[in-house]
């Protein structure tokens, strides 16, 4: 049912019922109402207009036809808005308040409320009349305070509560056995100008454990916040340590009180400008002004938890022996046996995401179970393979880590739930390192020893040897793109080009998802006749094929000839070309700004090689080649080589490396003009004089 504020105008209503709600809970029925701007008079009594919290309109039929509300907030929120919209004239929509409070309860069950008003300025910001909150049966509850619109006249309509409902939330493609579901309703008949407000609770009456406890909280976003505040109350004899990260001098400012046996610490930011987005950044908490805190001195307790879950699920079963024994029959090294059991792992256990407690979200279900069943998710997946290893006399455990596409960059001084992955870290004698069976994304075709790029540069949280530790950014060579051109032009200017392109790490594992998934012929040559296209519109495709495919053990290539006419362009005796492909793979969007406030990010390091010869008619003699280069800072480097060879030959040679998965704000102006230095010198032509003169 629709409520509204009238505003507060001397009125007088006869013969339309009406119920007069008081602050103090107490409500009554009338048939005469008057408002003389000072006191509501009834047919029963007159009363103070403080003392009546809201009044409803009914019709005979006891359909509701409207709300006065005497609420002063109301007012307070739209005085706010004006405000604000004054103060930030541009913005899309305003954080009038963010109010977040968590509780942590003498016997370790929590709750986190939280309390929100939005000033909505535009079409696209009209989505925030729709909430939804997460809750798993058995572990928490979401209760709705209240929620409501509030109009710029003053008008409010309220949440009608039978609009409220539970959703089961979509799975974007994959199978889930979960518990979970949404809490959800919409907010009617928003429109730009009005206020949205609601209030809600999330209670954890079942946490994973009831030992560890923390939170987090920002105080910046895309868009002005007016109010923002976190609450944090716990015992009074709780340990709580936190840190408060990209904070300005005099954003936050932070009391601890002691209050009837409860510590309550207390972070307030106002009036806060919003951030502009850049693209490339990494997650926002890695830049974003936030606190982060945590009951834990060390990951002590931490790292027994998760070795208990997961020494109870690494058993060692005949079935397990006998398939590790059986993957690495005929293998004489570790690395021969590792890669065996990795390739069997990625393409035949099935990525499906089967959580339903803590046992198993956290630390996967017994190995054991997953090979029967033939399918896990990324912690069951780990599970196995580390159990399957062990079977065949290598070390491994499962780790967890928080993505870099994702997740902020863990801070090891704060221990606590950590991750949204858990892959598999390795050791022989003298190394260690990573792998990731999972399989989620790419198909399972990672070639040993190469490993997801979301997992490259971020901690790795390995509790069976309580250890806590960055996974190492590969060098550039081991994600690396090698081109071979072999070129022929011929008198009239055509380009015949033979290609064959290697690759290593991850690349070369998308690559080889995308060449399975697209399996019929035609789609393929499709896909081929758009690669050449793309280096010129008069491409014209040859042949095209592979090696190692099918092979996720050998490296990958691809095969490609194609021609192109008219390719060479002629100024009198002059003929000008430029190598194809190389300038387009040497052209860098992600530096279009000028400058930068937050760091510009990457999955993992990169690293590019062209070898490329060009053939040219006996009569045609090379005038200028681009000068040779060689370029570096620490985040990146280059060079490049063009020489003339016997038989009017010409041969390019470069190597572009980036070693670097993040590059920071303060280096990316260097960084920047060294890779607009390489696009422009690609745009320099080869110059070559044509005997006979002018084409």
């Amino acid at each position: 049912m629709k409520r509204w504020i009238i505003s507060w105008i001397a009125f007088v209503t006869v013969g339309l019922a009406a119920r007069v709600q008081l602050h103090d809970g107490k409500s009554f029925d009338t048939q005469i109402l008057e408002y003389d701007g000072s006191n509501v008079i009834t047919d029963q009594d007159t009363i103070p207009r403080g003392e009546v919290k809201e009044i409803v309109f009914e019709t005979e039929g006891g359909q509701e036809t409207g709300t006065v509300r005497t609420d002063e907030n109301v007012q307070e929120l739209l005085k706010k808005a004006a405000e604000a919209k004054k103060r930030f004239p541009d913005a899309k929509g305003i954080l009038l308040i963010d109010d977040g409070r968590n509780t942590l309860r003498e016997d370790g069950t929590r709750n986190y409320s939280y309390h929100m008003a939005y000033l909505i300025l535009s079409e696209g910001r009209k989505g925030v009349a729709t909430f939804r909150s997460y809750f798993k049966e058995g572990d928490n509850e979401v209760k709705i305070h209240f929620a409501r619109v509030i109009k710029p006249d003053g008008r409010v309509i309220n949440l009608d509560s039978s609009t409220v409902k539970i959703e089961t939330p979509p799975r974007r493609g994959i199978v889930f056995f979960g518990k979970g579901k949404w809490v959800t309703f919409t907010l009617p008949e928003v429109q730009i100008g009005d206020i949205v407000e609601y209030s809600y609770e999330n209670i954890r009456f079942n946490p994973w454990n009831k030992e560890f406890f923390d939170a987090g909280y920002f105080f910046q976003g895309d868009e002005p916040f007016i109010y923002s505040r976190l609450v944090v109350d716990v015992p009074e004899d709780e340990f709580i340590k936190w840190k408060a990260y990209n904070v300005p001098n005099g954003m936050l400012d932070f009391k601890e009180e002691i209050k009837e046996g409860r510590r309550i610490l207390t972070w307030v930011a106002e009036n806060t400008e919003p951030y502009v987005a850049e693209p490339n950044s990494p997650p926002a908490g890695d830049f974003l002004p936030h606190v982060e805190l945590t009951n834990q001195e060390n990951w002590d307790g931490i790292h027994d938890w998760y070795a208990a879950f997961q020494n109870e699920r690494m058993k060692i079963t005949p079935k397990i022996q006998a398939l590790a024994d059986s993957l690495t029959a005929g293998v004489n090294t570790d690395h021969e046996k590792i890669a065996a059991i990795y390739y069997w792992l990625q393409q035949n256990i099935r990525y499906i995401s089967i959580k339903g407690s803590a046992s198993s979200g956290v630390s996967g279900h017994p190995a054991r179970f997953t090979l029967e069943q033939g399918f896990g998710d990324c912690t069951d997946k780990a599970i196995l393979f580390a159990t399957l290893l062990r079977a065949a006399g290598i070390d491994a455990d499962p780790v967890y880590v928080g993505t870099n596409g994702n997740v902020p960059m863990l801070d090891p001084e704060m221990p606590g739930y950590y991750g949204n992955h858990c892959i598999t870290q390795v050791f022989l004698a003298d190394t260690s390192f990573y792998l990731d069976a999972t399989g989620s994304s790419n198909g399972g075709y990672s070639r040993y020893p190469s490993f997801n790029a979301a997992d490259h540069g971020v901690y790795a949280v390995n509790s069976q040897k309580r250890k806590v530790e960055i996974i190492p950014v590969p060098e550039p060579g081991q994600e690396q793109r090698e081109y071979h051109l072999d070129m022929e032009i011929d008198e009239e200017g055509t380009l015949t080009v033979k290609y064959q392109s290697f690759y290593e790490g991850d690349y070369e594992t998308g690559l080889r998802y995308f060449w399975n998934y697209f399996s019929r012929e035609e789609d393929r040559r499709t896909r081929f006749e758009q690669m050449v296209k793309s280096t010129s519109p008069d491409a014209e495709l040859i042949d095209y094929g592979f090696e190692n495919l099918e092979d996720i053990g050998r490296q990958l290539s691809l095969k490609i000839s194609y021609k192109v006419k008219d390719y060479v362009k002629f100024a009198g005796p002059v003929a000008i070309i430029y190598l194809p492909e190389v300038g387009k793979r040497l052209t860098f969007d992600e530096v279009a700004f000028e400058n930068r406030n937050f760091p510009l990010s990457y999955y993992t390091s990169e690293g590019i090689r062209h070898v490329a010869t060009l053939k040219l008619p006996e009569d045609w003699k090379p005038d200028y080649l681009p000068e040779d280069i060689t370029l570096a800072v620490p985040e990146v480097s280059y060079r490049a080589e063009y020489t003339r060879e016997e038989g009017n030959l010409i041969r390019f040679e470069d190597f572009f490396a980036r070693p670097e998965r993040i590059i920071q704000p303060k280096n990316y102006p260097q960084y920047r003009e060294l890779l607009n230095s390489i696009t422009s010198y690609h745009k320099k032509p080869i110059l070559v004089l044509v005997e006979g003169g002018e084409k």
